[in-house]
């Protein structure tokens, strides 16, 4: 039986841009390419600017799990689980909801007057299709957990904002993406089935090279692929 754990967001989003990555990811992790220094900073950064949105909502409580292990990610998800149970007001960072084998982790989740409202936090000044699609499987998550967000946010730059300088709250700006998130809900559950196949047949490796292997991201096992398709020549 090949491996298949938890998805998570990005196992989802990396599933999307291709499931032989994923099953990679998930059966010959020690094949992949080291990541970049340019690589390694632009996720430092990011996460900089994640933690510089918790000023949006102050005061809130830092849920994130000390490690991504599936042990502590359940844990993590139903300790939040409790807590949202128990509070109508309460301000929640790194938020951990699973509906197994699915599980993600909320940047912001405000819940207000007993009403739910979820935000993820994006480095960037557009709204990209790769990130209604991150958004939109982290509702699908939170609802199938009994938590459906009234409202969908992302949180990014503002038009003219360069993540390489220094940011403040008055350079992130909030936009409203319910709509398209709820829009796209019957395709992450068909998506998530369909990765939950792939990840159990070793006919996943006979996907080729293609458009895939660099967007929207460049694949860490590009080279892994490339050895593997010579020694037993897949036409790309």
């Amino acid at each position: 039986m090949k491996k298949t754990g938890l998805i998570s967001k990005s196992a989802y989003i990396r599933g999307l841009q291709c499931p032989k990555s994923l099953y990679l990811y998930k059966n010959n992790y020690a094949d992949r390419e080291k990541p970049s220094p340019e690589l390694l900073e632009r996720f430092r950064k990011g996460n900089d600017f994640g933690a510089l949105a918790w000023q949006l909502f102050p005061g809130g409580m830092d849920m994130s799990p000390k490690m991504q292990y599936p042990g502590v990610l359940l844990v993590a998800a139903d300790r939040v689980k409790q807590i949202l149970l128990q509070y109508h007001d309460i301000i929640l960072y790194e938020a951990a909801f699973c509906h197994q084998p699915c599980v993600c982790i909320m940047d912001i989740a405000v819940r207000s007057e007993g009403l739910l409202y979820a935000y993820e936090v994006k480095s960037s000044v557009n709204i990209s299709s790769t990130y209604l699609n991150d958004a939109a499987y982290q509702y699908y998550v939170m609802s199938k957990a009994g938590f459906a967000p009234v409202q969908m946010n992302i949180v990014h730059l503002k038009e003219g904002a360069d993540l390489n300088e220094l940011l403040h709250v008055e350079d992130m700006r909030v936009t409203d993406v319910t709509r398209q998130v709820l829009d796209l809900q019957s395709d992450v559950e068909e998506h998530v089935r369909q990765l939950l196949s792939a990840l159990q047949t070793e006919d996943t490796l006979l996907i080729p090279r293609g458009e895939q292997c660099e967007f929207p991201y460049h694949c860490d096992f590009v080279s892994y692929c490339t050895r593997q398709e010579k020694k037993i020549k897949i036409t790309p």
